[in-house]
């Protein structure tokens, strides 16, 4: 990326987030053209060198996201953490090693994950969620007891013993990012190499909210004891690798907010999770029926620990949960 690019970059991206009407989220970023701004800016030079088209679309998509409203700040949420994402496969698989990037790839249908990267041994589909959690988050945050997974008869059990209503599981959330991605990932025909669909869902830092429907032994959406079923029988994922349930909403808000987790070297940075004091890994919850299972490879860049192998509880599958406020 040459200075000339990033300046030329830069007077674009000013233009878009300051050029709209009415308020935008991230204008005192590029106002003061802070850390954060700087980062913004090379990453998406990068990405419109490996993919021309891509960077200029995601300034036009982030720039059109104004007002003050949750569900706007939600949406930038979701394609910042994208790009953090998509970040962390450029660092990890460069053009100059062989791999290639896609940004928004299509093949046999108009369906499309996030991104593709393709070398020379394999190819990976990536389809990024964030979902909205706030209104979950302000119904359930006084309740003393969640349910993060559909166990049969748990509800009734526990409103009995404890006399109130437990937070529900966000189960049918899951359920639905597995068949976005299904569907999209289902689109790719064969290739002469091995091809992979990975969903990344980022979550804040109670991933247990997401990992428990996913992974329950009881009820768990990528397992045969899955709640989700048609004409009785357990729907498949067979196209979905595995799913890798991370932080990052969290991480990204703190970041915004002037307070980046000592972890996260940069705003947009993925994060380190070998060291001593750094929060749970990021899981990865396998797909029992899936054609293939993702390589060790891609689940070492992305640092991700098999599901029930983390000593931190808030990271493991749970069958219940009593809150002591």
């Amino acid at each position: 990326m040459t200075h000339k690019n990033f300046l030329a970059m830069r007077e674009k991206i000013d233009a878009a987030i300051f050029g709209g009407e009415g308020r935008h989220f991230l204008d005192f970023h590029f106002a003061a053209h802070n850390e954060f701004a700087q980062e913004f800016i090379e990453l998406i030079c990068v990405l419109e060198d490996l993919c021309p088209g891509a960077g200029c679309a995601t300034v036009k998509k982030i720039s059109s996201l104004r007002g003050t409203d949750r569900a706007v700040y939600e949406q930038i949420i979701q394609a910042l953490c994208e790009l953090i994402i998509g970040k962390r496969f450029i660092d990890a698989f460069p053009a100059d090693e062989g791999f290639k990037l896609d940004w928004e790839p299509t093949d046999i249908g108009k369906a499309n994950p996030e991104f593709m990267i393709e070398g020379p041994e394999w190819r990976v589909l990536v389809e990024v969620k964030c979902p909205s959690l706030y209104e979950y988050e302000l119904k359930n945050r006084s309740a003393t007891q969640q349910l993060p997974a559909r166990i049969p008869g748990f509800k009734d059990v526990i409103s009995e013993f404890s006399g109130a209503e437990p937070a529900l599981p966000l189960d049918n959330k899951l359920k639905d990012f597995l068949v976005s991605a299904e569907r999209k990932f289902s689109s790719f025909g064969e290739v002469s190499v091995p091809t992979y669909g990975l969903l990344v869902v980022c979550w804040t830092e109670r991933m247990f909210e997401a990992v428990s429907p996913l992974s329950n032994e009881i009820c768990g959406l990528l397992t045969s004891a899955s709640y989700y079923r048609k004409d009785g029988e357990v729907v498949e994922f067979a196209h979905v690798s595995g799913v890798v349930t991370t932080q990052h909403q969290t991480f990204l808000q703190r970041a915004l907010a002037g307070r980046r987790p000592s972890h996260i070297m940069s705003d947009l940075d993925y994060g380190s999770y070998w060291t001593p004091d750094t929060p749970a890994n990021p899981i990865l919850s396998p797909n029992e029926f899936a054609r293939r299972q993702l390589p060790q490879e891609i689940i070492n860049v992305l640092e991700a620990v098999m599901v029930g192998h983390h000593p931190d509880p808030i990271a493991s599958p749970m069958d219940f949960v009593i809150w002591l406020h």
